[in-house]
């Protein structure tokens, strides 16, 4: 007898510590059921963009260890962000956001399926979760490809087949395919009729295409095609994503939920990675908008822009977002953001249709809602395993809530759910009270009885519960962060397919035979023959590249060779304004094969000056600071240098001091190299030295 009432006393103090307040306290309560024999649409997964503009490419550049680590975080299963889905961008050698992916097709015909480093990176993710989806999309692509400035055309879906053809070619199966990334608004039915056509004669009936990939009410005009298998739509619960809090809705139309198809949130952006005082929106936003995208929009999948910050840092636009941020491959450090945690809300606790269970997860709507029934005081969603054994229960109070409420609970119906122990998480995202360390925490397990138990929420938290069990927070440290210091030397011959550390912005600069200086056989060349079909157009672009770090005073040299008539160059203090505009800040020395050179100030604006992300307000302008004529001739490699040292900026050409101007606009900002066209050039043995 003493046993079973000291059994009765443990029980009864795990149950009132889960619990919260006892019976009585003043905290309004929210009633949910979970009826194990109900369950609304099929859940169709979480995960995260890949590409959208360079955001991954110093991902490669890491040690071998350290770049495992980070992949454990974003794809291992119950380990980290466990992501499901997986976008990749099909390159098209134009900046998209933050840089430029490289084509496998620059000419007709001419196909390099080694190109840049989405497959790669691909490769990995699927050894660690073979059942994550892959999903292409382009932003743009090579000339050749389009018509008229558009990529709606015959010979684009002739790329896109060539595309896939590739991804088998290194293993990897897309599961779904888009169209040109925000550029449809859903006018383009008879290319989805054709592309679906050739991908059934090409091998690729398992491919699903998702339309239009757009932005806006328009998106969802696909509802009645027969070709389209998915609908998506860009930023439909606000940009950036919930950024209105507590008032956040995400948009459907009646037409699409009418629909038999599948709604996704393809791309969710704009959300800052932590969840720190002033970020808005912070990284908890995209669990707001996961439970909104069920209640109001019927939304069933959901994609967060970027995956990950692995890019040049301090100089680019989208510094503060996706689910690692991963900026110093020289020393191997990284860090783990708030938005992986978010994310593993969702991901380690529901999962899609799978072999195993074909019948995936499905939403419980008599169980999914807004606390006390008003969108202020936060929501969840309740989802149940097809084969009624297993429920999860993801809540979240993100968007301002100011008091703590409790949840009471009644589980019935399935397969005994009733008497299922129930696992909680939780993360307390608050940026005053929170901290990584109540991330993605392990509660007490609640034991329910009769089917019945409450839960005190609390404001800025997010809380699963399960009764699944294997959830885990990755234990993998990153080394310390150490700055890049002077000198640095690159000698461009070495990497994947992208010389190690340079980051194209525009163009593609990959590693090729060369007779180059000093006996090189290797060197970095501009590939982008022609003005590629580009994501966000303007009057004037130029293929470059950033590489190294933000620093102030500095001299950059390279050996630089161009085969045809035209013009290369180097650029100082680098700052990206709109990159996918074509526009930014910095000293661009520039010299052409007639021997004409010029030293500029690039000024791009500010931040201020650009609105809806990419479209510029201000044009970006240039002041010539120097120009003259020397010796440089076309096929014989020259040396270029421009030398920074606080106003005082200079440059020369093999070894002779050409230019010296006094210059106060810029003060510190990345070295890179640029080519004045969209022609061939070739680069070797760049350097970064103290003035």
């Amino acid at each position: 007898m003493a046993k079973i009432i000291l059994a009765a006393a443990v029980l009864l103090c795990t149950v009132l510590f889960a619990v919260g307040p006892a019976r009585g306290a003043s905290a309004p309560t929210t009633s949910i059921t979970v009826n194990g024999d109900g369950g609304g649409r099929m859940y169709d997964g979480v995960g995260a963009v890949l590409g959208g503009g360079g955001t991954a490419r110093y991902l490669e550049d890491y040690p071998p260890a350290q770049r495992g680590q980070i992949l454990d975080y974003l794809f291992k299963p119950r380990y980290g962000a466990s992501l499901q889905l997986l976008k990749l961008e099909i390159g098209g050698d134009g900046n998209s956001s933050d840089g430029a992916e490289p084509s496998v097709q620059q000419r007709a015909g001419h196909l390099n399926c080694s190109a840049g480093y989405e497959f790669a990176i691909a490769r990995q993710a699927v050894a660690l979760n073979p059942r994550l989806k892959l999903y292409g999309l382009q932003w743009g692509a090579p000339g050749w490809v389009g018509r008229h400035g558009s990529l709606f055309t015959k010979a684009d879906i002739r790329y896109l087949l060539d595309w896939l053809g590739c991804a088998r070619q290194q293993g990897l199966t897309i599961s779904y395919l888009g169209g040109w990334d925000e550029q449809d608004h859903g006018g383009h039915g008879r290319w989805y009729r054709r592309l679906r056509k050739a991908l059934n004669a090409g091998g690729h009936r398992h491919v699903q295409i998702v339309a239009a990939d757009g932005i806006g009410r328009d998106d969802w005009k696909y509802a009645a095609s027969r070709n389209v298998a998915i609908l998506g739509a860009h930023n439909n619960c606000g940009y950036p994503t919930a950024v209105a809090g507590a008032r956040t809705r995400c948009a459907s139309t009646r037409a699409a939920r009418k629909s038999a198809k599948p709604l996704w949130g393809s791309e969710l952006g704009g959300i800052d990675a932590g969840a720190q005082a002033g970020c808005s929106p912070c990284a908890p936003a995209i669990d707001r908008a996961f439970t909104r995208e069920y209640i109001d929009a019927r939304v069933t999948g959901v994609l967060a822009w970027p995956a990950i910050e692995s890019m040049p840092a301090a100089v680019l636009k989208h510094e503060d977002r996706g689910l690692l941020t991963a900026d110093q491959p020289w020393s191997g450090s990284y860090n783990v953001n708030a938005m992986t945690w978010a994310i593993a809300h969702i991901t380690q606790f529901v999962s899609p249709p799978t072999a195993s269970n074909p019948g995936g997860w499905r939403y419980v709507d008599s169980a999914s809602g807004y606390l006390q029934g008003h969108r202020a005081d936060g929501s969840y969603v309740t989802l149940l395993r097809s084969t009624r054994d297993q429920w999860s229960t993801i809540i979240e109070t993100t968007g301002g809530v100011a008091q703590a409420q409790r949840a009471s609970f009644t589980v019935s119906g399935g397969n005994g759910l009733a008497s299922k122990t129930v696992h909680v998480w939780s993360s307390n995202f608050s940026s005053t009270t929170g901290g990584p360390s109540q991330w993605f925490v392990r509660e007490p397990d609640i034991t329910p009885v009769n089917g019945k138990f409450a839960l005190t929420i609390k404001p800025g938290y997010v809380y699963s519960l399960t009764t699944t069990s294997g959830q885990g927070k990755g234990t993998a440290v990153s080394p310390p962060p150490a700055a890049l210091a002077l000198p640095y030397r690159n000698n461009l011959s070495t990497g994947s397919d992208e010389p190690t550390m340079l980051a194209a912005e525009d163009g593609s600069f990959e590693l090729a035979s060369c007779n180059g200086p000093d006996g090189a056989t290797t060197c970095t060349k501009q590939t982008t023959r022609h003005k590629p079909v580009l994501w966000v157009n303007s009057r004037h672009r130029h293929p470059y590249a950033i590489i190294g770090s933000d620093w102030a005073s500095y001299v950059v040299t390279v050996h630089v060779m161009l085969p045809h008539s035209g013009s290369a160059g180097l650029i100082g203090r680098y700052h990206a304004v709109s990159p996918a505009q074509g526009t930014y800040n910095g000293y661009v020395f520039n010299v052409r094969t007639d021997g004409n050179y010029t030293l500029k100030l690039s000024n791009g604006g500010t931040a201020a000056d650009t609105i809806a992300g990419e479209r510029q307000v201000k044009p970006a302008s240039a002041t010539v600071l120097a120009a003259g004529k020397v010796s440089f001739r076309k096929g014989s490699w020259h040396t270029l240098s421009v030398s920074m040292s606080g106003r005082t900026i200079q440059a020369s050409v093999d070894g002779r001091q050409v230019a010296s101007v006094t210059n106060s606009a810029l003060t510190r900002g990345i070295p890179g190299i640029e080519v004045g066209d969209w022609y061939p050039a070739y680069f070797s043995n760049l350097a970064v030295t103290k003035p």
